[in-house]
């Protein structure tokens, strides 16, 4: 007898798979690198625009990753929280933020900000005033096209954590463990804000911003 029954369809167990979202190559690059200074984090706490800058946002950064970094108390550098910004820099390539360029150019403005702001002992989330200040620079660097560069000092005339405290202005310095690094749309220097008093900020402005932070360095030590 002639079999007419109809071949079984193949019954999927499980869920439709979904697509996972492309990052931009130069946001990857820069991933990258901070993995390789924090491999123990690959998924680090982030502040991210809720509408990117390209969509009409009033936030230039897409995102700031914020890593725990243990010090190193043999340099009297105690834990501290590290933040690193995304959007200075050219992240997509494509033209929708900033100007195309390539290798041996700046990508975008040439660099990204960084923050370090001492962990106490109870926190197991960083603070997001650090966050806050980077975008307001940022939003400085876009409108002014004024790029910030080792040795700049910014008067900012009120406490940078909205608290009492005396440190109210920034001074800015090289990374100490990011610095310059190539990516396929430029080369990106990392910038490290440094909160300071109203007197080391006038010593900044009559000398010259390096030399004032590396006698805090050597103060501390």
């Amino acid at each position: 007898m002639e079999n007419r029954l109809q071949p079984r369809l193949p019954i999927f167990r499980g869920y439709p798979t979904v697509p996972r979202p492309v990052i931009p190559l130069g946001l990857e690059t820069l991933y990258t690198i901070c993995r390789q200074i924090y491999p123990d984090q690959p998924n680090p706490l982030q502040v991210a625009a809720l509408v990117k800058y390209w969509l009409s946002g009033p936030d230039p950064l897409d995102y700031i990753s914020m890593y725990s970094n243990p010090g190193n108390p043999s340099a009297d550098i105690p834990p501290h929280w590290h933040y690193i910004s995304f959007g200075l820099s050219d992240l997509h390539g494509d033209g929708r933020v900033h100007d195309i360029s390539g290798v041996g150019t700046p990508s975008g403005f040439g660099f990204e900000l960084t923050f370090r702001l001492k962990r106490e002992p109870e926190e197991r989330v960083p603070p997001t005033w650090p966050a806050a200040i980077m975008q307001a620079l940022a939003k400085y660097v876009f409108q002014s096209e004024n790029i910030l560069v080792a040795g700049d000092h910014v008067s900012w005339h009120c406490p940078l954590d909205n608290s009492e405290s005396r440190i109210q202005h920034m001074l800015m310095c090289d990374d100490p463990q990011f610095g310059t690094v190539p990516t396929p749309f430029g080369s990106v220097t990392f910038i490290q804000i440094v909160g300071v008093c109203a007197e080391e900020l006038q010593a900044a402005q009559g000398w010259n911003g390096p030399g004032i932070i590396e006698l805090m360095k050597s103060s501390k030590a």
